[in-house]
């Protein structure tokens, strides 16, 4: 049904827009909300009608403007739930005449009912958005420009870094404000290299430098116990991976006009790679890569202690810290080319206002609260990565432990370098998920790396032929 659901998402924004262009001579947008999980989990299902009658009864603040209602959306744990709710409550004390009604739900659900609600002409006000979603809604016109906001001083991201910055705009113009950036990386269980004797990575390692660390800790795993443990996990089917190593040769999995950049011989290279570390016994067997590809963090291989070296986000560290006892976990950044060339972007999870949002400015002011007020920062932490703001991480790192240091540190580091992805197309679900099938069927023997280049390359240029 998801897949289905999110196949039918640019037909339904299609007939949303028509009816939404007939209604324009009447002069008015329809605001709205909505949300990803759902009645039951969210406690805050209305109906728009609703919402107008509320925010029309509701007495008028001390400036003599009307009491209003917003709707706020993300995705997200129990534990983030009680920091949005926190942040949220803390917004409406300082701002009584403003009531934000609050929808959440798991990062799935989230996408498929937002895409549900855009279409339907009822997003939320305020809604977590997402670097590889973002093009999806800013296109086809569902997301606010926010610049006149930041031109007015509504919102502030004076201590944004310019790469954040830059991540913030589709087309030029900015349409969602970052709550936090990260990256994705390689991080170790320090730990448990050195009760193999094995020294740690450089930080700066390459791919040559991986492949001679991995065999190496492989070898001390070999010589110091009978367990089936392995040096690392697969991370043949990681697309953000491929995005790096695609990069780092000079193209994009993606290019900036929707096609697929990434070429059969690079693909190879990438299947291949992964392919001889599979039969030289350093990375897991494919059943066993299978098997955990989709359990949850506490169960994943690294805690488990089967593998060294994991490949994740660096704003996880302190939830994977959270259950290793015998090491410290230390981040690495994505290995370089060989003659050091870059290939890391910014990641993140990002705030935006819904085009149809009957308060705007009442939004993009929660938007500028959330990003840039301490009290906020201080609840919020490394939620989603260091803070988009330079001075709201300044407040934060004194409150920070040693796991939450260290993916500070890593992110800021990363930052200095990391570039922006062109915009993910329409269908790059689709590819994401052709990939992981792909790397799936050359690492059961199904297909060898070249025809499994060969077949990924073809099918994903289909795809987003299918969906330019």
């Amino acid at each position: 049904m998801k897949k289905k659901m999110k196949a039918l998402f640019p037909l339904l924004l299609v007939v949303v827009f028509i009816v939404s262009l007939a209604a324009c001579s009447g002069g008015s947008d329809s605001g709205g909300k909505s949300g990803d999980a759902p009645a039951a989990d969210t406690g805050t299902e209305n109906t728009q009608a609703a919402n107008t009658e509320e925010t029309k009864t509701e007495p008028a603040n001390d400036a003599g403007g009307e009491k209003v209602t917003i709707t706020f959306a993300w995705w997200g744990d129990a534990k983030r739930h009680e920091k949005y709710n926190a942040i949220a409550d803390l917004y409406e004390k300082e701002n009584p005449y403003v009531k934000i009604e609050r929808q959440y739900g798991s990062f799935n659900d989230y996408w498929d009912k937002l895409a549900t609600q855009t279409a339907g002409g009822n997003a939320p006000d305020v809604q977590g958005m997402h670097a590889t979603y973002v093009a999806d809604y800013a296109q086809r016109g569902a997301l606010l420009d926010l610049e006149p906001y930041l031109a007015d001083g509504t919102i502030d991201i004076g201590s944004f870094p310019d790469s954040v910055k830059e991540v913030q705009k589709v087309e030029g113009k900015t349409v969602m404000i970052a709550q936090g950036v990260t990256m994705t990386g390689w991080n170790y269980n320090k730990g448990a290299l050195d009760k193999l004797g094995v020294a740690a990575p450089d930080y700066n390692w390459t791919w040559d430098d991986f492949l001679a660390k991995v065999a190496e800790i492989q070898k001390a795993i070999n010589a110091s116990d009978n367990k089936k443990r392995w040096a690392s996990v697969d991370a043949s089917g990681d697309i953000t991976g491929v995005q790096v190593y695609a990069r780092q040769k000079g193209t994009d999995l993606f290019t900036a006009e929707g096609k697929l950049g990434v070429t059969k011989e690079q693909m190879t290279e990438w299947f291949a790679m992964w392919d001889k570390l599979r039969k030289d016994k350093v990375i897991p067997d494919a059943a066993t890569s299978e098997q955990y590809a989709t359990v949850s963090l506490d169960q994943g291989m690294l805690v488990k202690g089967l593998v060294i070296l994991a490949t994740f986000p660096f704003n996880q560290i302190p939830l994977y810290q959270n259950y290793i006892a015998d090491g410290e976990v230390q981040p690495l950044r994505r290995p370089l080319d060989p003659s050091g060339k870059e290939g890391e972007f910014v990641e993140g999870a990002y705030l935006a206002v819904a085009k149809t949002s009957k308060y705007p400015k009442e939004a993009a002011d929660f938007i500028s609260f959330f990003v840039n007020n301490e009290e906020v920062q201080k609840i919020f932490k490394l939620e989603q990565g260091a803070l988009g703001s330079t001075k709201g991480n300044e407040v934060i790192r004194p409150t920070l432990n040693p796991a939450e240091q260290r993916t500070l540190e890593a992110i800021e580091t990363s930052l200095k370098t990391a570039g922006k992805l062109p915009l993910p197309p329409k269908g790059q679900g689709e590819v994401r998920t052709l990939l992981t099938e792909t790397s799936q069927a050359v690492a059961f023997g199904q297909l060898s790396p070249e025809q499994g280049a060969q077949e990924f390359v073809e099918k994903a240029a289909e795809i987003l032929a299918k969906s330019s």
